[in-house]
């Protein structure tokens, strides 16, 4: 019932008939960082039912640090006003709802956009997480990683988003022929129309399998290089230096089966094991064996439960392991 009646306060403030009373209920609302994703959903909501002409960002933003900074008018806390004020358009509304949360964080100018348009989603260790797009594309996150992406939906221009981490995409081609780019760290970028295809981006390396479909690889800082063209079953892994080499895989769902929970190994090091320990779980392996590190072993790994995978990479390895909180010794 009180969620209803401060979302029903919000609408009557996007819709101008807020009183002082209603916007200090607001305000103080929004102190509480956790309501913010909340308030954009309700601003998005609103506009669905409001549509109105479009302005220009920059325009509307310049008009409400000039209302800012006037002196306001004297005014009783218990003033109430009958008469609806639509001086807004859809856009102000995008910028006042910044506003008002910026006037709590600090933010400065060049977030306010950031704020407004863009939202993340994100996974801790062991977790991951599915998100759809109206396109009707999805991707799934894998643990320990992060998408950065449109909040009110792409639009009629590129799909963009950019990734911290690892994730499989599923793309849906659309009817106006959309790029969809996958921006990572490294500065490479996936450029596709509509295929599947598995994104690994961390310190150690960034890499990319292809499943179905066509995808042109380029790196952001060389655009007018010829693109590296991947077809299925390519997988391409870039190094530190940032030279890009190309293999190709027979079983390229393998390189997304922690979909499934599941750690797929082929001919994999126990050190490279250790570091997907480390990215997916958080834990901190050691292995004072350079010979044991380079141990390899190929197989299928449940990895839905910590403790578990820890005592079948034990046992598939044939080596002992001791655990302190994260932090985990392999030895022989």
């Amino acid at each position: 019932m009180e969620d209803q009646v401060i979302k029903n306060t919000v609408h009557d403030y996007f819709a101008g008939r807020a009183t002082p009373l209603q916007k200090k209920v607001i305000e103080d609302w929004l102190k509480d960082a956790g309501n913010h994703e909340q308030y954009y959903q309700w601003l998005h909501e609103w506009e669905l039912n409001h549509l109105q002409g479009r302005a220009s960002w920059e325009d509307a933003f310049q008009r409400t640090q000039q209302m800012l900074h006037q002196e306001p008018e004297p005014e009783s806390i218990l003033q109430t006003d009958d008469t609806p004020t639509r001086w807004w358009n859809r856009t102000s509304i995008r910028l006042i709802a910044a506003v008002l949360v910026v006037a709590f964080l600090g933010v400065s100018f060049p977030a306010i956009r950031n704020l407004i348009y863009y939202q993340t989603s994100e996974t801790g260790y062991g977790e991951t997480r599915k998100i759809s797009f109206e396109d009707g594309s999805s991707v799934t996150l894998n643990a320990n990683s992060s998408l950065r992406y449109p909040r009110f939906g792409f639009g009629e221009g590129t799909r963009r988003v950019e990734l911290r981490g690892e994730a499989d995409f599923q793309i849906e081609h659309t009817p106006q022929h959309q790029p969809f780019i996958v921006s990572i760290p490294s500065g490479l970028e996936v450029n596709v129309l509509g295929t599947q295809f598995t994104v690994f981006a961390r310190s150690r390396r960034s890499q990319v399998t292809l499943r179905s479909g066509k995808v042109a690889l380029q790196m952001k800082q060389a655009p007018q290089a010829s693109p590296l063209v991947m077809k299925p079953g390519d997988l391409v892994v870039m190094n530190p230096s940032g030279k890009l080499s190309r293999s190709h895989t027979a079983h390229p769902e393998q390189y997304a089966s922690w979909k499934d929970h599941h750690l797929t190994l082929n001919r994999t090091s126990l050190r490279e094991l250790a570091s997907i320990l480390e990215e997916t779980y958080g834990f901190e392996v050691e292995i004072n064996d350079p010979e044991l590190a380079s141990r390899t072993a190929t197989g299928l790994l449940p990895a839905e439960n910590p403790e578990a995978t820890l005592e079948l990479i034990a046992e598939l390895f044939a080596i002992n392991f001791t655990r302190h909180d994260n932090r985990i010794v392999f030895k022989d």
